[in-house]
């Protein structure tokens, strides 16, 4: 996922897990720079032939990395009225949403490199997803006419992103249903892939993994494939295995 909405989840969940009096002025700072670590700690570990989203992105370095934010903002971050476990819990939620955001996009993510090279791409949302920031902008413009407090708006902020993801589920499923009809049946056991559009929310693009063939574009409001639309490769060209 792109930074912004990192950055954003990660403010959204760092306002929530801890007190207002007892957090810094500049907590918010902390929380999406801690949301957006995973990515530009990677730079940085390319030396030991890291790949993209992986050590660094990983499930053991979770928790380890978590905590080093942690320590970090007790000692020179100004939370020393939130306790060290608390804040661990809270950086490590943070961290979390990153690799949560990463695992929906249809790109590569190794949950164990490099002890393991199975990756993980949930196909359920794009790098850029209109919904996510139409919404926030919605609720920006309403934060600043009622003036809602800023839990408050972590919660909106929260809810609207977690409503998005529940269309985009149903909006696989549908695809995958769709598609399944439509695309030419192959060798025993292809299932079928589909990755969503990045403008046009209600158009997946769909193949049969291990199969050679073309994508076909489906509407998932009418059920139909769009054959104006069917090609080569999606139009963002996401990378992903057989």
């Amino acid at each position: 996922m792109e930074w912004i909405t990192h950055s954003a989840t990660g403010f959204f969940i760092g306002q929530l897990a801890t007190a207002p009096e007892q957090r810094p002025r500049r907590a918010g700072w902390w929380w999406t720079i801690a949301a957006i670590s995973p990515d530009w700690l990677e730079f940085a570990t390319h030396w030991f032939g890291d790949v993209h989203r992986g050590i660094t992105h990983s499930l053991y370095m979770w928790p380890v990395l978590a905590l080093g934010w942690a320590v970090a903002a007790r000692r020179w971050g100004g939370f020393q009225l939130v306790s060290l476990t608390r804040l661990w819990v809270a950086f490590a939620a943070i961290v979390g949403s990153h690799l949560f955001l990463d695992v929906l996009m249809p790109y590569r993510w190794y949950l164990a490199w490099p002890f393991s090279r199975i990756n993980w791409a949930w196909d359920i949302m794009p790098l850029f997803d209109v919904y996510v920031f139409g919404g926030w902008l919605v609720l920006l413009a309403i934060r600043r006419w009622r003036q809602l407090p800023p839990a408050a708006t972590a919660r909106a902020g929260l809810a609207i992103f977690v409503a998005v993801f529940a269309i985009r589920g149903m909006g696989k499923l549908r695809a995958q249903a769709i598609a399944d009809g439509v695309l030419p049946s192959g060798s025993s056991g292809a299932i079928v892939q589909t990755v969503p559009d990045y403008f046009q929310p209600w158009i997946w693009y769909a193949r049969r993994i291990g199969i050679s063939s073309a994508w076909v574009a489906v509407d998932v409001l009418t059920g139909q494939p769009i054959p104006g639309k069917s090609n080569s490769m999606p139009p963002h060209s996401p990378v992903m295995s057989n």
